[in-house]
């Protein structure tokens, strides 16, 4: 089983994916690698070429992307949805996440990181 890795949006603080890091997760954010501008397309299309599940709370655009991926017969890596929680709030539920579901288990599903306390 292979470890989850996650991709924050530019909707999440950078600060969650330092603070996972130091915790031994392999989380990255776009602003870390300078994406904060870049179209949620092509956000996508890179997190599915690091094979990353994406952490947005953009439900309309990545419902949508992970839609057209379905339609075309190409996988991805996962997206999993939050509402506005705090920064604390949210790094407490990804390490639920982490520690709970592996890479294979994401590849392909959208989850709400609402169903993890």
């Amino acid at each position: 089983m292979t470890a989850l890795k996650i991709y924050l949006n530019e909707n999440i603080s950078w600060k969650i994916a330092k603070a996972l890091d130091e915790f031994g997760y392999d989380v990255v954010s776009s602003y870390e690698i300078g994406m904060n501008a870049e179209d949620d397309g092509i956000q996508f299309a890179f997190a599915v070429s690091e094979k990353r599940a994406v952490l947005t709370n953009n439900f309309g655009d990545f419902v949508k992307l992970c839609e057209e991926y379905a339609s075309a017969g190409k996988d991805h890596y996962g997206v999993i949805f939050t509402t506005k929680f705090s920064n604390a709030e949210i790094l407490k539920r990804l390490k639920v996440v982490l520690k709970a579901i592996t890479a294979e288990q994401m590849k392909n599903q959208i989850r709400w990181l609402n169903d993890f306390d």
